[in-house]
């Protein structure tokens, strides 16, 4: 096809200053016309791509508007910059270029296009835009782009092409990644293939989750509840790695969505992506206290910069977002699993967070209207593939224990002080290994049903090896540290409030060599690691030197 034949055709499709345009936006070669990756998605059917390419055509052919799209569309990293999306703003934009009277016209032409490709979906005044409501995904563009920069620039400006063998590079030298909102890291990863990777097979469910794993299938929440130290969000996170099949980092909500361009960070992308990579689970946490709202949990108004300043906008917030991932999933098709955990869910306000989603947990995948209309929807639905898996802290009397309205729609699971657990960990030696023995079994005496105090225990995770220690000596120091800076404050503020008897307390302490003041814990420190060491040392002497 020759010049003159696409000017004819433009001319009759009525297009405007056909002989201007035609020569800019199309390449030629001795008069013809090169067939490059635009005709060629053009003529395949592939519209998105076609358009995505159009865009690209007029942005490298025309100056002034790379230059307004570059600057004033997109911010210093290339992401698109939504106080830039208004027409008063790109006007002001052209005229600062010298376009004169037809800036206004330049900038409602550069917009449309922009909404026609789409990039974005605009917001409007009447038929002018005001503004951007969201920006729409752009990467898969990527390598049509970079095959037709290269196309154009190998025709129009060859010395380039020699220097810069690498075509993706040549593109950023363009700066093409503005073009579509994209960061220059952004633009080079979607020039990656996005092969699907087959699903992961987890291992054999370990025993001691079973219980967890039964209930979270059964009831899709569950709290696991206990003293502090008895190891809950321990337990929770051991589920989360089970279920993601080991690859508990890859399948976290920020590390899935951190991987994908900044305008694709929506449900569906997450969705898609969990699937290509062959994910078991994608899961998150949150973690609630005594401010923690509904607009913290679920959805909320959040403010976006526009051109005339700020406006609000509903958006999706932990539980709302992976409710529509896991949407999303079950539609595809998949198995892969969406895990909430709720670290202290015992702190919050209960009714004020979770609002209309309390009738929602009993009725799984029936939509319930919320006050905010995110993606289109008022509604929102938490789907049986979602679990809810909560933590929380039995001896915390500062807040109530939990909402009945709340607690009957959960499992709850308690997790008791286990010195199993500590026998069973990586220790150093047997002196290391008795000592945490039985300074966990020493204190384990201060809280007996009888003293209505046994919900207050010092859990196990206090007596659990560290890993800072390289051997015996430095293990036992270490236990005398913990127990003089984590434990003993713990014992002493329950004594404090009547929890614990303060003569019992003491005369525990007493054993274990520790006397008078324990708020100078590292007086607490050097009498218990001396006691500990004395106790090596005397072949299995569990009394304090001088008291036998």
């Amino acid at each position: 096809m020759s010049l003159q034949q696409v000017m004819d055709i433009a001319d009759s499709n009525s297009a405007e200053s056909a002989a201007s345009w035609v020569e800019s936006m199309f390449a030629f070669h001795r008069g013809a016309l090169v067939d490059d990756a635009w005709l060629r998605a053009a003529r395949a059917g592939d519209t998105a791509t076609a358009n995505a390419l159009a865009w690209a055509a007029r942005v490298f052919a025309e100056p002034r508007m790379a230059q307004v799209v570059e600057e004033t569309l997109a911010n210093d990293a290339g992401s698109f910059d939504p106080a830039g999306f208004s027409t008063d703003v790109v006007e002001q934009a052209f005229v600062r270029l010298g376009v004169g009277d037809q800036a206004r016209k330049a900038a409602s032409s550069l917009l449309n296009q922009a909404v026609a490709v789409p990039l974005f979906v605009p917001e409007r005044y009447g038929s002018t835009i005001v503004g951007a409501i969201r920006f729409l995904p752009t990467a898969q563009f990527v390598p049509a782009v970079v095959e037709f920069l290269t196309e154009r620039i190998r025709v129009q400006v060859s010395k380039v092409v020699a220097k810069r063998g690498d075509s993706v590079e040549l593109a950023l030298l363009w700066r093409a990644n503005r073009w579509f909102g994209l960061t220059k890291d952004e633009f080079r990863a979607a020039t990656l293939p996005r092969a699907t990777a087959p699903m992961l097979t987890r291992t054999e469910l370990p025993s001691d989750l079973r219980l967890l794993h039964e209930e979270a299938r059964r009831r899709k929440q569950v709290v696991l509840q206990g003293a502090p130290g008895t190891g809950k969000t321990f337990v929770a996170k051991r589920y989360v790695e089970w279920a993601s099949a080991g690859r508990g980092d890859d399948s976290n909500l920020s590390t899935i969505a951190g991987a994908l361009p900044s305008n694709e960070r929506t449900p569906q992308d997450v969705a898609r992506a969990a699937i290509r990579q062959g994910l078991t689970a994608v899961w998150d946490i949150a973690q609630f206290h005594p401010s923690y709202g509904y607009e913290d949990f679920v959805r909320t108004l959040a403010p976006v910069p526009t051109a005339n300043g700020v406006t609000f906008q509903a958006e999706h917030r932990v539980l709302s977002f992976l409710a529509a991932v896991a949407v999303e999933l079950r539609a595809a098709g998949s198995s892969c699993d969406v895990i909430l955990i709720v670290d202290e869910v015992n702190r919050a306000d209960i009714a004020r967070v979770f609002g209309e989603l309390l009738y929602a947990l009993e009725y799984r995948d029936a939509p319930v209207r919320t006050p905010y209309t995110v993606d289109g929807s008022a509604s929102m639905t938490l789907p049986s593939n979602l679990i809810l898996l909560g933590t929380m802290n039995t001896a915390d009397r500062s807040i109530a224990l939990i909402d009945y309205a709340l607690r009957r729609r959960f499992t709850f699971i308690t997790l008791e002080p286990d010195a199993s657990i500590i026998d069973g960990a990586p220790w150093h030696g047997a002196a290391d290994s008795a000592a945490a023995r039985h300074l966990f079994e020493a204190v384990s005496g201060l809280f007996t049903t009888a003293d209505n105090n046994a919900a207050l225990a010092v859990g196990h995770s206090y007596f659990l090896p560290s890993g800072d220690a390289t051997n015996e000596t430095e293990s036992l120091k270490l236990i005398a540290r913990r127990f003089a800076y984590e434990v003993a404050p713990l014992l002493t503020e329950y004594a404090a409030e009547g929890l614990v008897d303060g003569a019992k307390l003491a005369s525990v302490l007493s054993t274990i060599g520790v006397d008078g003041d324990t708020g100078n814990q590292d007086s607490v420190e050097r009498a218990l690691l001396d006691w500990l060491v004395a106790r090596e040392s005397g072949n299995g002497e569990t009394e304090p030197p001088g008291d036998a």
